[in-house]
């Protein structure tokens, strides 16, 4: 009866980690981010980015993050100073 309690245990922990670790990285790929100063597309510049959308709450080397608000949040991933990739969502 203890192993099978720990066994449980251990399956149900496991789960809850896997499950919330695909729902953290649940994003969309998108063509486009609207901010306040404009629309941000593929293609753009970094420069461009910060115009329209100002600083990022968090910069990586090639990876930006706005969060707009609960549900509304945008990495944008640069190659060589160009957007390559938007994800929308966390």
């Amino acid at each position: 009866m203890k192993k099978i309690t720990i066994c449980l245990f251990g399956l149900t922990f496991q789960a809850m980690i896997l499950g919330g670790g695909i729902s953290l990285y649940a994003a969309e790929e998108t063509s486009s981010m609207m901010c306040d100063g404009g629309v941000v597309y593929i293609g753009d510049s970094d420069v461009d980015v910060r115009n329209d959308c100002g600083d990022p709450d968090t910069q990586g080397v090639n990876q930006w993050v706005y969060n707009f608000g609960p549900g509304e949040s945008y990495t944008v991933i640069f190659k060589n100073g160009k957007v390559v990739i938007i994800l929308e969502g966390n």
